[in-house]
């Protein structure tokens, strides 16, 4: 298994959990105040944007060769880092 592959394994299992996650957050976030549920679906939004932007880029960097992913994995991995840390802060707020 290539580096590419792994890399897009691990991606992929990532976004399961994030999916699975964001699906418990969205129950609990029925239960908040008005105010409170226009900041909670703004930043669940804003995750689940996030979340589709690297599924849509890992779709493509499936079609990549191995040796374009030596030149784009800096890219993947800023695009790694996005999604993530707009993913925890979302959870850290409204855990």
């Amino acid at each position: 298994m290539s580096n590419r592959e792994a890399y897009i394994q691990k991606a992929e299992a990532q976004l399961k959990e994030w999916s699975a996650q964001i699906d418990l957050l969205k129950a609990k976030g029925e239960n908040l105040a008005a105010d409170a549920k226009v900041d909670f679906r703004k930043k669940l939004d804003e995750a689940e944007e996030k979340r589709a932007e690297l599924s849509s880029y890992l779709d493509q960097l499936a079609d990549k060769t191995d040796s374009i992913w030596d030149d784009i994995k800096d890219e993947a991995e800023e695009k790694w880092n996005t999604v993530s840390k707009t993913f925890s802060d979302f959870v850290d707020k409204f855990k």
